[in-house]
């Protein structure tokens, strides 16, 4: 029988990614260690990709498709999202250094050539009104949550396609070759189940969107991907009830932000618990 301090632990989809990556993660931003500490180059490029991404239907709609056209679009539209940046994310913002905005933006910047050509090539093979349905959104970021779940979440975006609202989101990281990584396919998976909980109809498949290669990709949610986001729910109660994962060398852990406090001295270590 779960106890009531479990069950009243507020669970929501990103959690659920921390504890895919590590379950000490979840442990130690529940408890107010900062998980990002400083905006870097690699951070600021995904930021201004993730953005460059949501301007994609307006671009399609509006140019004639062709990779000198699409290219052009997209780099006007990166110039203006470079200006607006810090008024979207000033306290992020608010420390990065004048090279540093620079190097993001020209990583970003280096990423066009390979986004308009797979986005022409996605319009060329499916068409342009099935790309439109599936890049533009009906609500942008909006707050999904249920009670039952004891889960909350911020999908990218809501689109409507083949007569269904379903969930897309955006992911600034590498990309399979095909389908989507398995940490993607939960995230999807998470958006899915709090979709159904708020219309009270079945969500049929989710998209994933690979931002900085402009590719999109269908997923559609099996039993055990839903069985596995309620196992990690489950899993994400007891850490942020107290419950300390034992831990597990990771090749990244060196580049953990939460190194120091993860491998401290017995009597530091008493302080967090």
């Amino acid at each position: 029988m779960m106890s009531a301090e479990l069950q009243n632990q507020e669970i929501n989809v990103s959690d659920l990614l921390l504890y895919i990556n590590c379950p000490r993660r979840v442990y130690f931003a529940s408890r107010g260690f900062e998980l990002f500490p400083e905006i870097n180059t690699s951070r600021l490029e995904r930021m201004i990709l993730k953005e460059l991404s949501l301007t994609y239907p307006e671009i399609v709609k509006g140019c004639s498709l062709n990779a000198d056209n699409l290219h052009k679009e997209l780099e006007i539209s990166l110039t203006r999202i470079c200006t607006d940046l810090p008024l979207l994310f000033p306290r992020e913002l608010s420390e990065v250094t004048r090279e540093t905005f620079e190097e993001g933006k020209a990583r970003a910047r280096a990423k066009i050539p390979e986004i308009a050509a797979n986005l022409l090539r996605a319009l060329e093979e499916y068409g342009k009104e099935p790309i439109l349905a599936a890049l533009t959104p009906i609500k942008t970021e909006p707050f999904l949550s249920s009670e039952r779940l004891n889960l909350k979440g911020v999908p990218s975006k809501l689109v409507y396609f083949e007569g269904a609202q379903v969930p897309s989101i955006l992911k600034p990281g590498s990309c399979p070759e095909q389908g989507v990584w398995a940490s993607d396919r939960i995230h999807a998976a998470a958006f899915v189940l709090l979709l159904e909980a708020e219309n009270g109809k079945e969500v049929p498949f989710a998209f994933v969107e690979y931002v900085s290669f402009g590719l999109l990709r269908r997923v559609v949610v099996r039993s055990s991907d839903r069985r596995e986001v309620l196992k990690i729910c489950r899993e994400v109660e007891k850490i942020k009830a107290g419950f300390m994962p034992e831990i597990k060398e990771e090749k990244f852990c060196k580049e953990c932000n939460f190194l120091e406090q993860c491998t401290p001295s017995p009597s530091l270590m008493s302080k967090f618990l």
